[in-house]
């Protein structure tokens, strides 16, 4: 949508479906073509990532909108352009190949139970914060297992109960989580040294109590060699 919106901002009056069919004039352009089949698809699969959305938008920005229905229903040319792509979406994409299926929030979507951490998020629950932004938090864990002991999670759990659940889709929060790690273990105000054990429990046999992906900053004393 973002990209879309960029797009919208170099329109002039005439591109608002108003006086003009095309975008560039009284005339079909190279604009046009490129950019229809994309608002095909776009108008097709961004409402689904929206299913569960209370605050969806609508897949294209005004001008593009009045513009994109503008052609489907009134260009013979473009008119079959979209029953021709649409027709794949449909048919092929869902009801044969099920392409959306393995799609994070388009087909996949975070169905398990909420856990504690909702709480803290929320602030339900009281924690001790010692870092914070709009995508993680970090707070100290009530149970310590050494002198320094925090916990590291994403503020939108989005799937990741554990790490096996991870998809290309979170390399970012995944990235954050561990820089943030990386910065708290450097904290002395927090009681680490030199150094930190970092660590990710993932699922009951990894020791996994709360399944809601967090990553563990241990230190302020020497760490054993061992695991288990």
């Amino acid at each position: 949508r973002k990209n879309w919106n960029i797009i919208e901002d170099f329109l002039g009056e005439e591109g608002d479906g108003g006086s003009s069919t095309y975008l560039c004039g009284e005339e079909v352009s190279l604009a046009d073509a490129t950019l229809f089949p994309s608002a095909v698809f776009a108008t097709y699969m961004l409402p689904k990532f929206d299913e569960e959305n209370d605050n969806s938008q609508p897949p294209l920005p005004p001008k593009l909108t009045a513009w994109f229905d503008n052609l489907r229903t009134n260009d013979d040319v473009f008119s079959k352009v979209y029953d021709e792509i649409n027709n794949v979406l449909v048919n092929s994409w869902e009801g044969k190949n099920h392409r959306w299926d393995d799609i994070w929030l388009a087909g996949l979507r975070d169905t398990a139970p909420g856990t504690l951490f909702d709480k803290i998020i929320s602030g339900d629950i009281p924690a001790t914060v010692v870092k914070e932004d709009d995508h993680i938090l970090a707070f100290k864990d009530i149970n310590p297992l050494a002198p320094a002991h925090i916990l590291v999670i994403p503020k939108d759990r989005n799937g990741l109960t554990n790490l096996r659940q991870a998809t290309a889709e979170h390399t970012d929060i995944l990235g954050r989580l561990l820089v943030a790690a990386g910065e708290i273990a450097k904290d002395e105000s927090l009681g680490f040294g030199d150094g930190a054990r970092i660590v990710i429990n993932d699922g009951p046999d990894g020791g996994q109590e709360v399944m809601h992906l967090h990553v563990h900053v241990v230190g302020g004393r020497k760490m054993e060699p061992t695991f288990g």
